[in-house]
């Protein structure tokens, strides 16, 4: 049986305001990272989509680099043909410039009003197509929260399809371990205080796991 294949998106993305400048935030890229080194010790193909962050892309992966948000939709449009499950840690910003500069803006003491339009939602898209003609793929995704976590998480989870949401707070970002809310859909909450990210890691895996298992299973019964 052909191994399973694992797409992970991983770290921040960089909108460009000028040839120096960018909207990013902060995140490391280490629970993607963590997620990829784990399912490559388990058996999986894993390609990891990974921006630009300090870290260098583990052993064992298909490594695509990106750094905007388009740069991450082209490399998931082109890889989705052929995925079973997508873990999406990237953290993508929402909006970029509509027209960056060419160059480096100089300083002035001139007021400078950036317009803002929205990036493509990589997730919403992979969730819109998570069908193929072996069944639904696996989608996990995480949600960023400062308010109403749980509900925000939920949301997020019905509006993209998603199998399984990590609900967490800005205080993860950038740091070895943190709180998460474990989420799947119709299921109760399970909170995770002071995981660490490998440990984290471990349990999508399991999870992801499990779920493919089963996918297949399911299509074997079928006599496919």
């Amino acid at each position: 049986m052909n191994r399973p294949v694992l797409l992970i998106t991983a770290g921040p993305t960089r909108e460009p305001i000028d040839a120096v400048r960018f909207l990013s935030n902060g995140a490391s890229g280490t629970v993607g990272i963590e997620v990829a080194k784990v399912a490559v010790t388990a058996g999986w193909e894993v390609h990891l989509a990974l921006g630009p962050v300090h870290q260098p892309a583990p052993d064992g992966v298909i490594h695509h680099p990106f750094t905007t948000a388009c740069d991450l939709e082209k490399i998931a449009v082109e890889l989705w043909p052929r995925v079973d499950v997508l873990v999406a840690t990237a953290a993508v910003c929402d909006y970029r410039p509509a027209e960056p500069i060419t160059g480096k803006r100089k300083k002035s003491d001139d007021r400078w009003d950036l317009q803002l339009v929205p990036n493509p939602d990589v997730l919403a898209a992979r969730g819109a197509e998570k069908e193929d003609e072996r069944g639904p793929r696996v989608l996990v995704g995480f949600a960023l929260e400062t308010d109403h976590h749980e509900e925000e998480a939920r949301r997020k989870a019905v509006n993209k399809r998603l199998d399984l949401v990590l609900c967490n707070t800005p205080d993860n970002l950038g740091v070895a371990m943190g709180d998460y809310v474990w989420l799947e859909p119709g299921e109760p909450a399970i909170p995770m205080p002071d995981i660490t990210k490998r440990d984290l890691a471990v349990k999508i895996v399991e999870f992801i796991g499990t779920k493919v298992a089963s996918r297949r299973c399911g299509r074997a019964f079928n006599g496919e």
